[in-house]
């Protein structure tokens, strides 16, 4: 049984596979002091002190897991039309299932992340997971559309726990020369659920039917929790998080500013990609390949972002990732100046680009915020995805009154102005913590 320990406690008599997490406000060092950085104590391996790394196959199956949540979070979205056929509700009506969803995560992620935060990581993330396979199995059974909605809720609950405290997992097992890394392999998991899990959902689907799909998430979802029962240490200590650490966090000019950073950069790539079907064949391009392109583009992301961050450091990666779009994102309304929009091949390299360079923002994001609140991490990344979610729906409202107002050629321009602003948050958060003493 993987019991909750304080940090504090963990550097006296602490047993064999105890991690510690740093107390302090900078970034861990890779021989941390007494009271310092996220590291493993214990007989075996390098020195007492020095962080031990979280295995390979635990890494893939944290990911896994990711793929887990991500393909249940937006598998409705793929087969709405089986599903509101199945429950008997018209299509607007099933568009609350993904609705609840994307509310019920941006409300709950922070808030269960705070009350369970003296529960230990393991049994967490085992519970997380346990709250998607369930909702899942309920949706596959029930013929009820407001069961369905209750279920989707508890799959929001279960991927607002799992997805970031899976990220401060990751930070407190793995030594900083290759958290970027780790990070970027465990985040792919979501990228490939979009890039793979929805399309299979798709075919599984109209196969067999539409709850095979969601038996198909349960499977994955049981394997994956099986294996992160194995393989993960049994005592992650990471800080104590309680309500009041979310209140304080609340508070934290600097905490609120970085964390909007998100809600902006996924305000402006979701203004534009959630009309990129209608927009593609005004141009006359491939929906299918263009959308197809731009999953791949974001797993790729996920795997390099990991590799340029510990190259560049995370402030550079990040101000990369939301740089791209403010360039990438105007093309898209070249008629407005007299030249002709790009054709359909073309656009296919746009939206592989496109998520390539932007979509992997997140791994650097959620470095810097683990750095910057080492003892209130996991519940400023619950926040980070809170913003991310409120982003999309922000976006999702901006488009359509974009498209509505002035029409589509105006998308990239409003998609290039979010991202610069996005750009400038990101300058005036770097100053704050720079005045801090915490600049990278």
């Amino acid at each position: 049984m993987d019991d909750p320990v304080n940090p504090q406690d963990a550097h006296a008599g602490a047993p064999a596979g105890a991690l510690r997490v740093s107390q302090s406000g900078a970034a861990p060092n890779p021989r941390p002091a007494s009271g310092q950085a996220g590291s493993v104590a214990g007989a075996a391996g390098p020195g007492r002190d020095e962080p031990v790394p979280a295995s390979p196959l635990a890494l893939v199956l944290l990911a896994t897991g990711n793929f887990v949540v991500g393909t249940s979070g937006f598998i409705v979205v793929s087969i709405l039309p089986e599903i509101t056929a199945g429950l008997g509700v018209s299509l607007a009506q099933g568009a609350l299932l993904f609705t609840i969803y994307a509310g019920a995560y941006a409300i709950g992620s922070p808030l269960l992340i705070s009350a369970t935060g003296a529960i230990g990581r393991r049994r967490l993330l085992l519970a997380a997971l346990a709250m998607v396979v369930a909702s899942a199995l309920v949706c596959a059974l029930t013929r009820s559309f407001e069961v369905m909605l209750a279920a989707r809720a508890l799959a929001a609950f279960g991927g607002g726990l799992y997805t970031p405290v899976a990220a401060s997992v990751v930070f407190a097992t793995v030594p900083e020369p290759r958290r970027g890394r780790a990070l970027g392999l465990v985040f792919a998991g979501l990228q490939l659920s979009q890039a793979a899990g929805l399309p299979l959902g798709v075919v599984i689907a109209h196969q067999l039917d539409w709850p095979a799909a969601f038996l198909t998430v349960t499977g994955l979802g049981v394997l994956s929790a099986a294996g992160l029962w194995w393989t993960l240490p049994r005592r992650v200590v990471v800080p104590v998080t309680s309500l009041r650490t979310l209140l304080d966090a609340g508070r934290d000019l600097r905490a609120l500013a970085a964390v909007s950073i998100m809600a902006l950069h996924a305000c402006a790539l979701i203004l534009c990609y959630g009309l990129i079907a209608p927009l593609v064949m005004r141009h006359g391009g491939n929906v299918g390949l263009t959308v197809g392109a731009f999953g791949a583009g974001g797993v790729v992301a996920g795997l390099m972002m990991g590799r340029v961050t510990q190259r560049l450091g995370a402030v550079r990666a990040r101000r990369i990732a939301i740089g791209s779009q403010l360039v990438i994102l105007p093309v898209l309304s070249l008629p407005l100046i007299g030249v002709a929009p790009l054709p359909g091949a073309l656009l296919i390299v746009q939206a592989l680009l496109w998520h390539l360079l932007a979509g992997g923002m997140m791994i650097p994001q959620q470095i810097l915020l683990m750095q910057r609140n080492p003892e209130r991490g996991a519940v400023v990344l619950g926040l980070n995805a809170t913003m991310n979610y409120l982003g999309f729906a922000l976006g999702s409202a901006l488009g359509g009154l974009v498209v509505a107002g002035l029409g589509y050629d105006w998308l990239g321009v409003a998609g290039g102005a979010v991202a610069g602003l996005a750009l400038l948050l990101s300058v005036y958060s770097e100053r704050l913590y720079r005045r801090a003493g915490q600049g990278l």
